[in-house]
């Protein structure tokens, strides 16, 4: 008997974390992308899974030029999870059908958590609810004067600013870029370095939008702007939580970086649950190098 206790503690100590809540469902939206959305659908959900902490399913749309019934036809069941997470972009003119979109809306106004990953912010520039929930995006036909406001800090606090002016998505090319916390006691923060190496990535700057019920929680200072640009934002939509996290573009080293994955996976349960309580991975990088690692040999115990 003393033997299988040993047995079985031997086999919680190196399985993924245990933990005593319900699991967190989470549904990663795919299909259409200018990136390459089979390898960053395949990181998010190898990330998500290696901490114990969520179930993950995956539904792929249509393709973008697919006949009006396929979209007609595709109809994720939001409301069996907790958090859509998405890794869609159809460019600005949105692709789901008007009863995917009201139960996406649905869904959200009932309290369900949404995390949009990088180019997600470039989708739907058309649907207002969209741009509500994610409260500012880039490309897909925004334009100052016509789509909303920048997010822009001042004096250290941030507002929304700019209407008739700037622009409405950009960046320069990859590179590693420090992100800096500006609330560093929030949940999904607290207990990590203030300051982080994030590895190569698109820096995304002047994202526009309705900047409502949006709260930034970290940025990183743009070579192209010239200004500090949102890394992470929580939205309020209804009674649901957005995490908004431009950054990850997948590229081998993004998607890869254990800051990025730290902070979609307690972002993920926050959104969900209100609360973190993912722990924070021993080799957290800090403000001088990057620390890559594959999502399924992170440590996060």
């Amino acid at each position: 008997m003393k033997t299988l206790f040993a047995l079985l503690a031997g086999l919680l100590l190196t399985s993924p974390l245990a933990f005593s809540a319900d699991p967190i469902r989470v549904l990663i939206v795919d299909g259409v992308n200018n990136h390459d959305w089979k390898s960053t659908t395949a990181a998010t959900k190898a990330t998500l899974l290696k901490t114990g902490r969520f179930t993950v399913d995956v539904s792929t749309s249509p393709a973008k030029n697919a006949a009006k019934s396929d979209w007609d036809a595709w109809q994720p069941e939001f409301s069996k999870y907790d958090v859509v997470l998405s890794n869609f972009n159809d460019g600005g003119k949105t692709l789901w059908s008007m009863k995917t979109q009201a139960a996406f809306e649905a869904f959200m106004k009932a309290g369900g958590g949404f995390v949009p990953v990088h180019a997600a912010d470039n989708s739907s520039a058309d649907w207002p609810a969209y741009n509500e929930m994610i409260a500012v995006g880039g490309w897909g036909g925004r334009k100052a004067g016509k789509s909303g406001s920048l997010l822009r800090m001042k004096d250290g606090a941030w507002s929304a600013c700019c209407e008739n002016e700037g622009g409405s998505g950009s960046h320069g090319s990859k590179h590693p870029f420090l992100v800096v916390h500006d609330q560093p006691d929030h949940p999904i923060l607290k207990g990590l370095p203030t300051e982080w190496r994030h590895a190569s990535d698109e820096l995304y700057s002047t994202l526009r939008g309705p900047a409502k019920n949006v709260e930034v929680l970290a940025h990183a200072m743009s070579k192209k702007s010239k200004v500090n640009e949102p890394m992470l934002m929580i939205i309020t939509y209804g009674k649901g939580k957005i995490a908004h996290i431009p950054m990850g573009h997948y590229n081998g080293k993004s998607c890869e970086c254990v800051g990025f994955q730290t902070v979609l996976a307690r972002s993920t349960e926050f959104v969900a649950t209100g609360k973190v309580t993912i722990p924070i991975p021993p080799s957290f990088p800090g403000k001088d190098t990057p620390v890559i690692t594959k999502p399924e040999d992170l440590d996060w115990k």
